[in-house]
């Protein structure tokens, strides 16, 4: 008959078992937010990087499409004979 008996818990086990799933609950959440932290991060690091490179490939292009001011005016003060060189 004894093993017939349903077993009950007592308030403060249930307590227990409560907070040690609630402690749980907030590892796990905090390990995803740091995993999010940590992609965030890196996320913006590469959108940083990708745009600097697209900044310094722009201005290597308008450098290279830019006349060369200073050979003008060398051939402006220049005599015929040296434009002729």
């Amino acid at each position: 008959m004894i093993a017939n008996e349903t077993r009950e818990t007592n308030p403060e086990q249930l307590l227990k078992l409560l907070e040690m799933q609630v402690a749980a609950a907030r590892e796990r959440r905090a390990a995803r937010e740091q995993g999010r932290s940590h992609a965030g991060t890196i996320g913006i690091f590469i959108i940083v990087a990708g745009a600097a490179f697209a900044l310094w490939m722009l201005t290597v292009l308008l450098d290279q499409m830019r006349p060369q001011h200073g050979e003008r005016k060398e051939n402006a003060s220049a005599t015929p004979i040296e434009r002729a060189r």
